[in-house]
């Protein structure tokens, strides 16, 4: 099954896929704003009663700007250990190495939004999630800067993954840049802590986990992308994954191909562009 990534513009971008070019329609719509999409990294964990909330707050953010937010659940380390009734652990290495990436945090929940340090605030991942909404306002408004497109195809046998990305820059750009390639997946059906109204914690037996972070296909800090991106040059690359088999998650129709091209120079971690399809459509 293939999913092809709806901009905001006419391109036509061609993606080497399967030893032939295969041609990628984008269509012409006519929205608000820009074509600008971006991504907000939940650090959250099992055992963190406060997630809960923090996870609701994401999905309202994607509801509240529909197509333009690409949300990731990181269990890394702190409090993502199985809890009481667990039947999956959802933590793996890249995982713990990308929430140690995206530090300075102060405690979970904390969410990363394109990975801007923001004026004002003192860490990276912000801990407040009140707040999210409007930062993700604020990065929404920037100017677009990349045009990135996606082809994504399951083949049901042997069970891999391939995303062929096509992405242009819209003007030249300064610096080094890196490409993340991550398979998430959604509702997974698993034990959750919640902190109740009076202080206390109960765990959710039944509590549907969205967007979690399953499988990284680059290195968990990007593959190089290139240095210097020129307006209109178009950057074609191929990645793969093998999908375990099914043990009540790894459903492929559950999952999302996340890709994301961001700097990784001068101290700047910033996300310019994000792209995400469904494994299956």
């Amino acid at each position: 099954m293939k999913t092809i990534a709806h901009f905001f513009l006419c391109l036509t971008i061609l993606l080497c896929f399967s030893c032939k070019e295969q041609e990628v329609q984008i269509p012409i719509v006519d929205p608000p704003g820009s074509d600008r999409v971006i991504l907000l990294e939940d650090l959250t964990g099992v055992k963190c009663s406060n997630c809960p909330i923090a996870s609701t707050i994401a999905k309202d953010i994607m509801l509240s700007f529909p197509g333009k937010v690409v949300v990731i659940g990181i269990h890394g380390d702190l409090l993502s250990e199985p809890t009481t009734g667990s039947k999956y652990d959802f933590r793996f290495d890249e995982a713990r190495d990308l929430e140690n990436y995206l530090k300075p945090w102060f405690g979970k929940p904390a969410g990363a939004i394109n990975r801007v340090q923001f004026e004002g605030e003192p860490e990276l991942a912000i801990s407040t999630p009140e707040i999210w909404s409007n930062l993700a306002q604020q990065e929404l408004n920037k100017d677009h800067l990349m045009d990135l497109a996606g082809v994504v195809t399951f083949d049901e046998t042997t069970r891999e993954v391939t995303i062929e990305i096509g992405a242009r820059a819209v003007r030249n750009l300064e610096g080094t840049y890196n490409i993340s390639v991550m398979l998430t997946e959604s509702h997974i059906v698993d034990a959750q802590d919640e902190k109740q109204s009076d202080g206390s914690v109960i765990t959710l037996q039944e509590y549907e986990h969205d967007h979690v972070l399953r499988m990284m296909l680059t290195a968990f800090d990007g593959d190089s992308f290139g240095v210097n991106p020129e307006q209109g040059v178009l950057v074609n690359k191929s990645f793969s994954g093998i999908l375990p088999d099914e043990d009540g998650t790894w459903i492929a129709e559950n999952m999302e191909a996340v890709v994301f091209v961001h700097r990784v120079d001068g101290g700047s971690k910033e996300v310019i562009q994000a792209f995400q399809a469904h494994v299956v459509e």
